[in-house]
């Protein structure tokens, strides 16, 4: 005989004995209702089957076992000595079924696993990474691999189940959601005017030096409250490739800058930087977590959507 023939002999054996158990463990569960509620009819009912369906599975089980479980009579069952062995069998084994269940369910509710997110370094010291932060405390036996780069990494290729961007987003199978938005302050040194006439409407700004980001073009839209708002374009000399670089070189005095509000609020109180033209708004930037589109209801990375949602919005 071949070896492949007798793998597929075995195989044959093999599916057939696991078909056969899987009948046998659906007999008994059948057997474990009718005890419980004393009648075919009764089973047939909560179990939504056929009463001769029930009496063929309990049949088919005394063949198997060449052993009567029940004492049949038209007014009640009562089981036989087999029967009462069985009866333990039966509860030993739903009950562990429902247990193993149960486990699972729970674990739906306590987070494991692990979960790759990505944001960019802007929101290094953001409330979304305290928030991000809280959700860890939350859930202590998840793995969680959090990623700040300000590159746009493929969520699929890198294997990252969730992303935090900052500005537009491109079309996509993604799905996303949006979060909030990155308040900016337009501001400078005090020193980088001492030789120049300090702005007075969004046009004086174009005589002024800047720090770019090289992640965006030289220009920003300003808002008024009364006034349209107004696009500018400015100059530069030096372009970074991070947020926290923008806001630092814009505190050593190299030129202005648009950071987030967060990043500069006690430098502005403490008057180490200046805001300029303050009637003026720069226009914020839209915040979205995005995620791959198979991600489940009740997965870590869903979990984490909703309660970055809840916390920031």
């Amino acid at each position: 005989m071949s070896y492949a023939l007798l793998d597929g002999i075995n195989r044959y054996h093999c599916s057939k004995n696991l078909l056969n158990m899987i009948d046998d463990l659906k007999s008994i569960a059948i057997f474990a209702t009718v005890v419980e509620q004393g009648s075919f009819r009764g089973a047939a009912r909560k179990l939504r089957l056929s009463p001769s369906v029930v009496s063929y599975h309990i049949t088919a089980l005394e063949k198997k076992l060449d052993a009567a479980l029940l004492y049949r009579s038209t007014r009640k069952l009562s089981l036989t000595s087999q029967g009462r062995k069985l009866q333990k069998v039966s509860e030993t084994m739903l009950c562990t079924v429902e247990q193993g269940l149960l486990s699972i369910s729970e674990q739906n509710e306590t987070l494991s696993g692990k979960l790759t997110i990505s944001l960019p370094t802007a929101l290094t010291r953001s409330y979304y990474s305290r928030s991000l932060a809280n959700f860890c405390k939350q859930h202590p036996s998840l793995e969680v691999d959090i990623i700040y780069s300000d590159i746009f990494e493929n969520l699929i290729e890198k294997g990252i189940d969730i992303a935090i961007r900052a500005g537009e987003l491109p079309s996509s199978d993604l799905k996303s959601k949006r979060l909030g938005q990155i308040e900016r302050k337009l501001v400078c040194h005090p020193k980088l005017l001492e030789q120049q006439t300090p702005p007075k409407q969004p046009q004086d700004l174009i005589q002024i030096p800047w720090v770019k980001l090289s992640s965006l073009p030289a220009k920003r839209r300003l808002t008024h409250p009364i006034h349209e708002s107004v696009e500018i374009e400015f100059i530069h000399n030096v372009s970074v490739n991070s947020v926290e670089g923008m806001t630092q070189l814009c505190i050593d005095g190299l030129g202005a800058a648009t950071p987030p509000a967060y990043l500069v609020s006690d430098y502005l109180n403490t008057g180490a930087l200046i805001e300029l033209i303050p009637d003026w708004r720069v226009s914020p930037i839209p915040v979205f977590a995005i995620w791959p589109n198979n991600a489940m209801k009740k997965s870590a990375t869903m979990r984490l959507v909703a309660h970055l949602a809840k916390a920031i919005t």
